[in-house]
């Protein structure tokens, strides 16, 4: 073996190589030690950064198209010592803003106690004398006491500001959550692949550590992401990503665990 046989390859290397190279996989099986579970977290911000930029454009161009009939309905609303209170008569329904569901109560604002809940209704939000109760996605209910609220003045153009934010920060905010619990998946997909990489060195003959196997999995997802990632840069939907991408990678493992066999 020459020493440009020998020569480790980068993590930019593996992008493209990672798609036909036999050498590039024998040298991830040899000297990759302890960077796998970087690597799959390196591809995995890449994905997630181009799924982010993605997500804020469809969120700005939604907020766009449906805050102003939303904030155009919005009453001002003054909270004194935790108490809520509006100038127009109660209850007030500030609905949603599509033609469908026009007349559809999207917030609801009532001093008086005639509306208690919002459990079997469409509205999100029910803001009271002294709560402003929540519906929690997928289920449940979330109460705020304005108690500790002294003075707060509501009105549109505090809406935009808040509006504003939202679109700003959002997907950005979300980005490290999102980028922790898809690590936290692919793991777990990769242990599995390396499993299945065990029948695969099997029947090549060949003994590859199950840490090796881990290695060779990680690498062999990159493919698949990465046509997750195109996909998403291009706005082209891609049915059951997450399964077309396992099988991809079992696809990749199965060729580097054959190039690892024809090591020397």
């Amino acid at each position: 073996m020459t020493t440009e046989d020998k020569k480790p390859y980068s993590f930019i290397h593996a992008l493209y190589l990672s798609f036909f190279s036999r050498q590039f996989y024998q040298d991830v099986g040899r000297s990759w030690k302890g960077y796998g579970f970087v690597y799959l977290l390196f591809i995995l911000i890449l994905y997630w950064a181009s799924e982010t930029v993605r997500f804020q454009s469809d969120i700005s161009e939604y907020v766009t198209e449906a805050a102003p009939a939303v904030v155009s309905q919005v009453p001002t609303v003054t909270i004194s010592r935790g108490v809520a209170s509006i100038k127009e008569p109660v209850p007030y329904f500030i609905n949603y803003p599509d033609k469908a569901a026009k007349e559809t109560p999207f917030i609801i604002i009532d001093t008086t106690g005639q509306f208690k809940s919002i459990e079997n209704s469409k509205a999100v939000a029910l803001v009271t004398k002294t709560q402003v109760v929540f519906k929690k996605y997928p289920a449940g209910i979330r109460t705020f006491d304005l108690a500790g609220i002294d003075k707060l003045v509501i009105d549109q153009n505090r809406v935009n500001d808040w509006i504003e934010l939202f679109r700003t920060w959002f997907a950005i905010i979300l980005f490290p959550f999102v980028l922790f619990f898809s690590w936290l998946f692919h793991v777990t997909q990769v242990f599995l692949c390396a499993f299945i990489g065990t029948y695969y060195a099997k029947r090549f003959g060949v003994a590859l550590s199950y840490q090796t196997l881990v290695r060779l999995a990680v690498v062999s997802y990159t493919p698949g992401i990465m046509f997750q990632a195109l996909h998403s840069v291009l706005g082209i939907e891609f049915p059951s990503s997450g399964l077309v991408s396992f099988i991809i990678a079992l696809g990749y493992l199965y060729l580097a665990v054959g190039a690892n066999s024809e090591a020397g």
